[in-house]
């Protein structure tokens, strides 16, 4: 089960919820089931932490998809890196990170 995996944080009462769906369109419905927002206009903070390891004279690559079907005015999502140290259950907007995108 991906809640497993990923820590959803408890910094603020009011983050919205993820589930685990195929959404409103795909190919395969159990195949195509991916981590999905639940609420319009919130804001979200799950991470997962992976083992340690050394891109040293190798290229990294951080990749990751989305599938917009809310019909809003802005919004968006991003990646961060963030370090070892991060307390996952407090992570928040201002916790130190090492790489963001999105």
């Amino acid at each position: 089960a991906w809640t497993r995996r990923w820590v959803e944080s408890k910094h603020k009462p009011d983050y919205g919820r993820f589930v685990l769906t195929a959404g409103k369109f795909y190919g395969d419905a159990e195949k195509d089931k991916g981590i999905q927002t639940s609420q319009d206009a919130r804001f979200y903070a799950l991470s997962s932490r992976f083992e340690p390891f050394s891109n040293r004279d190798k290229t990294l690559v951080v990749q990751f998809t989305v599938k917009h079907e809310q019909n809003i005015d802005c919004g968006g999502g991003y990646v961060k890196l963030f370090p070892a140290s991060l307390s996952q259950e407090d992570m928040h907007g201002d916790s130190e990170y090492n790489i963001m995108f999105g």
